[in-house]
């Protein structure tokens, strides 16, 4: 299965939450360290606000900020919730079906039993779980020790 590049940031942006620390964090700020467009980390922090996962500040001392630890954000919770809508194959999908064998195909509850295993594995993992070398991240990413 593989993620969209939504997903992709949306995980990267929890992940410097976690090693940042319990400040205020600036979308340009996660911007810059990961070398990523202001605009799509700016949608992704609006998302993640949205569904609980930060919590946002405006103005000069602004930012963003996990709104748990990362112990209790679910990795399949937020690829969940991001992907949503989406699929490994086009019949799982919202929107319309084009496949001319729909009707007949017996792919489409293989690939849903293994999307639900996937997002199952995931739903035991946590943030946490995705920095079992947090200092090291933290290192990378030139921030602070």
């Amino acid at each position: 299965m593989q993620l969209s590049v939504f997903s992709d940031y949306a995980l990267r942006v929890l992940m410097y939450l976690a090693v940042a620390g319990n400040r205020q964090v600036t979308v340009r700020e996660v911007a810059e360290r990961y070398r990523l467009s202001r605009d799509h980390v700016a949608k992704v922090a609006q998302f993640l606000a949205r569904e609980g996962f930060v919590t946002t500040a405006r103005g000069r001392s602004g930012g963003m900020r996990l709104a748990r630890t990362p112990v209790e954000i679910s990795i399949g919770d937020v690829l969940r919730r991001s992907e949503a809508g989406s699929g490994p194959v086009e019949c799982l999908c919202d929107g319309r079906v084009t496949c001319a064998i729909v009707s007949a195909c017996g792919l489409a509850p293989l690939m849903a039993e293994a999307s639900d295993a996937f997002f199952a594995s995931l739903d035991a993992r946590s943030l946490a779980d995705a920095l079992p070398r947090a200092g090291a991240v933290r290192r990378l990413l030139g921030l602070a020790a």
